[in-house]
C-alpha cells in the first residue's frame, strides 16, 4: 500500500486519456485537473485510511464483431486513478514470471508475434500435426473472484492491497436498463486493471498448469484468453481437452464447446483450417516449393471490415466535407493495413482497397440528386490525393516467426510521386476537388 502515494497517483493521472467517456458522476480530466494537488492528497488519505470504495461503474453496451452484445464498466476518473496504479504495481510484480509464450496486454508484445509463433510452431511439427483450439465462454464476466483473490493472495502479502483488489472486482454496476447491482463474479472490462487481473488468472490457471503438466507433449501460444495447443497426436489432443474442461471449471469458468475444437493439421493431410487473432492458417501451395503454410485474414473479419466502412460513409456523407471524409478514409484503410499486412495477404488487402474506393465513390454521389463525380473525375481525385494503397510485398511483415512479426519501421508509403505536385495545374485541380 505505500506505493499508492500522491506522486504514484499523479503518474497514473497522467497516463488516463482524457477523451474517454466518463462516469456516473461525470468529472472529466481538465475538470479533475483544475484542483489536481489537493485532489491526490484528499485521495491518498482515503486510501491509506482503508476508507476507499469505487463509485458504482456505467454501463455501456457495445456490439461484438460475431453478434450480441458486449458490456463495458464506465468507472468514474477518480476510480480510474487507483486501478491504473493498481495495474502498474501487478505488472511490476508479475510481469517477470509471465509465460514467454503468452502475448496478450503485454509491453512489447503483440497479437503478430502470437501469429508468428503460431506459425513457426506448426511448421516445426508439419509432419505430425494435432490443433486444440480453446475458447472460453465470456471469460471477462465469469472468473471466480474468490479463487482470483486466493490466486494473488499467494504472491502478495499485503491483507490491505488485497482488500482493495477485492472491493475493485465487486464494484457496483448501473445497467443500461437503469437497475442497480453488484458485481459477483469477473473482471469488469474497461477497467485499466482488467487486462493485468486476467492475464494473472490465465497464467496460474492455464500457462503453469500446461507447463507442469503437458509441456513434454506439446506446445501453447495465448493471446489474452484466445489460445492454441499443438501436440503430434490426436489420442494425446483429446485427453488434453478433457483435462482442460475440468481444469477451467477451477476457476468456475467454461469452454464454448461449439468453438473449442481438435484440428487434425499435418501438411500431408489437413482436416480444416486454424483460426487465430483474426486471421487464418492454411496449407497452400507454392510452386516449386509444394506445401506451405499460408495466412489470409478470416472471411468474415474481411467481409465486416468492408461493411463497417461502407457504413460509416454512408452515414457520415452528408455530414462532413469531402476532404475530411478522405482523410478519416485514409485513416481506416491504414489501420486495416497495418494489422492485416502480413505475408501472402496481398490479394485480400487489394481486394478491401477497391471495396472502400467503391463505397466512397458510390456514396459521396448520394448527396444530393446530381452525381457529384463520373468515374474519370473520381480518377483524377485519387491521382492528386490518393488514398493509401496496399504495402508492396517487401514491406509485409513477416510473420515466419515470433521474432520476426516485430515491425521495426513502418511500412514504407505507397503514395504515388506526383511529378506536376507544384505547377499551377496540379495545384488548382486539387484545390476545385476539395
Amino acid at each position: 500500500m505505500h506505493h499508492l502515494n500522491v506522486h504514484n497517483l499523479r503518474q497514473a493521472f497522467r497516463a488516463l486519456d482524457g477523451t474517454k467517456a466518463s462516469g456516473i458522476d461525470h468529472v472529466t480530466k481538465d475538470v479533475y485537473q483544475q484542483n489536481l494537488d489537493e485532489n491526490l492528497q484528499a485521495l491518498e488519505q482515503t486510501l491509506r485510511g482503508g476508507g476507499w470504495r469505487p463509485k458504482p461503474a456505467r454501463e455501456v453496451l457495445i456490439p461484438k464483431p460475431q453478434g450480441g452484445m458486449r458490456p463495458l464498466a464506465v468507472g468514474c476518473l477518480e476510480d480510474k486513478i487507483v486501478q491504473t496504479l493498481v495495474a502498474r504495481i501487478l505488472e511490476a510484480m508479475y510481469e517477470p514470471h509471465f509465460h514467454r509464450h503468452s502475448y496478450g496486454f503485454r509491453r512489447g508484445m503483440s497479437a503478430h508475434q502470437a501469429l508468428g509463433r503460431a506459425y513457426e510452431t506448426i511448421c516445426r511439427r508439419r509432419e505430425s500435426c494435432v490443433v486444440v483450439e480453446m475458447d472460453i465462454e465470456k471469460f471477462f464476466d465469469s472468473v471466480d473472484h474468490d479463487w482470483l483473490l486466493r490466486t494473488l493472495g499467494q504472491r502478495i502479502g499485503d491483507p490491505h492491497f488485497l482488500r482493495l483488489i477485492k472491493r475493485m472486482l465487486r464494484c457496483s454496476m448501473l445497467h443500461a436498463d437503469g437497475t442497480m447491482a453488484d458485481k459477483l463474479a469477473g473482471t469488469p472490462q474497461g477497467s485499466p486493471a482488467s487486462p493485468l487481473l486476467a492475464n494473472v488468472c490465465l497464467h496460474v490457471l492455464l500457462d503453469q498448469w500446461f507447463t507442469q503438466h503437458w509441456t513434454h507433449k506439446g506446445e501453447f501460444i495465448r493471446y489474452a484468453d484466445d489460445a492454441i495447443f499443438v501436440f503430434s497426436d490426436e489420442e494425446t489432443a483429446h485427453a488434453f481437452q478433457l483435462a482442460l474442461l475440468a481444469r477451467m471449471a477451477e476457476a468456475g469458468l467454461r469452454l464454448n464447446l461449439d468453438k473449442t475444437r481438435i484440428v487434425p493439421f499435418s501438411a500431408a493431410s489437413p482436416k480444416g483450417t486454424i483460426t487465430l487473432l483474426g486471421f487464418e492458417l492454411y496449407w497452400g501451395i507454392k510452386r516449386g516449393v509444394g506445401k506451405r503454410l499460408k495466412v489470409k485474414p478470416l472471411p468474415k473479419r474481411l467481409a465486416r471490415a468492408a461493411q463497417s466502412f461502407t457504413t460509416w460513409i454512408k452515414r457520415e456523407r452528408q455530414r462532413k466535407t469531402t476532404a475530411f471524409l478522405w482523410r478519416e478514409a485514409a485513416a481506416k484503410m491504414i489501420g486495416h493495413f497495418r494489422y492485416y499486412g502480413v505475408i501472402w495477404n496481398e490479394s485480400k488487402l487489394a481486394h478491401f482497397y477497391w471495396l472502400c474506393v467503391g463505397a466512397l465513390f458510390r456514396w459521396l454521389n448520394c448527396r444530393s440528386q446530381r452525381s457529384s463525380y463520373t468515374w474519370e473525375q473520381f480518377e483524377r481525385r485519387l491521382h492528386f490525393s490518393p488514398l493509401p494503397q496496399p504495402p508492396r510485398a517487401s514491406d509485409l511483415l513477416d510473420i515466419s516467426s515470433a521474432h520476426a512479426a516485430t515491425r521495426n519501421r513502418k511500412p514504407k508509403s505507397r503514395m504515388p510521386e506526383l511529378g506536376t505536385s507544384g505547377s499551377v495545374r496540379s495545384a488548382s485541380l486539387e484545390l476545385a476537388f476539395t
